[in-house]
């Protein structure tokens, strides 16, 4: 019988578990979107983004800013830059107590990372 290696990896996502995790910047580069489960995380998350905007759609004016910020981790987490940041700023002119959400602002950095935009 063959045992499997000891380590420290992700769980494979599935869409039971999905429910579950709450999707945030902390899993930028860790949460893995190549191979047959990379391919899997990507369908969940392009999934949660259409969930996303199908709320901000429904809701208007009356969004949560939460739900901004929710959608800029899983631009992030996409590698779509300018949408992250796009939903990140939203969520800055939105919320008045921004600085107190450690995840928004870690994923924002990362955003003005990729993009060289260090004095921002």
């Amino acid at each position: 019988m063959a045992s499997e290696p000891t380590g420290a990896t992700l769980p494979t996502l599935t869409p039971a578990k999905s429910e579950l995790v709450e999707f945030d910047s902390r899993l930028f580069g860790f949460l893995s979107l190549e191979g047959p489960e990379g391919l899997q995380n990507r369908a969940l998350l392009t999934k949660r983004v259409s969930q996303c905007e199908a709320l901000i759609k429904k809701r208007g004016k009356n969004t949560d800013p939460q739900t901004f910020c929710r959608l800029g981790h899983l631009q992030l987490l996409l590698g779509d830059y300018s949408k992250a940041l796009s939903a990140y700023q939203k969520f800055f002119s939105l919320q008045d107590d921004y600085w107190k959400d450690a995840t928004f602002l870690y994923g924002l950095g990362m955003v003005y990372f990729h993009f060289d935009a260090h004095q921002w």
